[in-house]
């Protein structure tokens, strides 16, 4: 499961990209860090990640400080992509 590492000012401008995409977020999910200026999202669902990942590609404003992304969570999007192309 990847964790996202997002700047506090592009917190509601983030949250509500989600919200138009229709991606759900528990509140354990999000974590705030007021002190050093940004915020944490720990993402668990792979079409979620792609959602987010779509997101920050098209938001440039949006300001990622940094992505951790889990030998796991590669391996199903790897398996994802795979399947895709063998459909084609």
């Amino acid at each position: 499961m990847p964790t996202y590492k997002i700047k506090l000012e592009d917190k509601a401008a983030f949250l509500n990209r989600l919200e138009k995409a229709e991606v759900v977020l528990n509140t354990n999910q999000v974590v705030d860090n007021k002190l050093e200026g940004y915020f944490t999202v720990t993402i668990e669902d792979p079409i979620q990640v792609q959602a987010v990942q779509t997101i920050l590609k098209q938001s440039s404003k949006i300001t990622v400080i940094k992505e951790k992304l889990t030998k796991d969570l590669l391996r199903e999007i790897i398996l994802q992509e795979l399947k895709k192309k063998l459909e084609i």
